[in-house]
């Protein structure tokens, strides 16, 4: 884990967050917490705690090493953010605002940077309590993701365009499509491991949601 910025993590809005959490552990990513709330005040769940009567789920999170997964109910199927940990995290923010793009609650826990392309994309610097709170690369983390973005909302350089801006992200594979997606997935590392070599495990996301 020596690249300036990391993708560690993908979020996504689903009808059916319980299916898609069941397929994700099938996958080898297990569920980690539940945030919600019961009669207005906020309740954060262990994967093996009781679920509250009246439990209203706001979003959770499936984790494995560097890997994380999160989940919230939504009416459509629908890709929200990626997140990124890098120790580029001031320059990001100002070439950001340079391009014109917005870059929300720079100083707090959690900084979005808001892309042309209608989704957004959570920073964190090297060291802060989100990546401290991660798992280890080396058990597990994204190998590749696959992003596509659509000719409406983009246009034919947008990987350059984000690269512009965030610089070299690996694994990050940016193409066009109908809509702005994550259509597939891998993940690598010890976690997956057979005993003599370590496997990669490929996640189509038509199979999740």
């Amino acid at each position: 884990m020596h690249t300036p910025t990391r993708l560690f993590h993908l979020h996504f809005n689903t009808q059916d967050v319980s299916g898609a959490e069941r397929r994700l552990a099938e996958f080898g990513l297990p569920l980690n917490h539940r945030f919600g709330h019961v009669d207005g005040e906020s309740h954060a769940l262990d994967a093996d705690d009781s679920i509250p009567e009246d439990f209203r789920l706001r979003l959770q999170d499936a984790e494995r090493g560097y890997a994380n997964v999160t989940l919230a109910p939504g009416r459509e199927s629908h890709f929200d953010h990626l997140g990124l940990c890098t120790s580029e995290f001031d320059a990001i923010c100002d070439r950001a605002e340079n391009a014109g793009w917005s870059v929300r609650d720079r100083d707090g826990r959690r900084t979005f940077v808001m892309t042309p392309w209608g989704f957004r994309v959570e920073l964190h610097p090297d060291g802060s309590d989100v990546e401290n709170s991660l798992g280890s690369w080396d058990d597990a983390h994204f190998e590749a993701v696959e992003l596509t973005i659509s000719a409406t909302d983009g246009d034919e350089t947008a990987s350059q365009t984000f690269g512009s801006v965030f610089g070299v992200v690996p694994g990050l594979e940016i193409r066009d499509g109908e809509d702005v997606w994550i259509p597939r997935f891998r993940l690598v590392g010890d976690a997956f491991s057979n005993g003599s070599q370590t496997e990669t495990v490929e996640i189509d996301t038509k199979s999740l949601f």
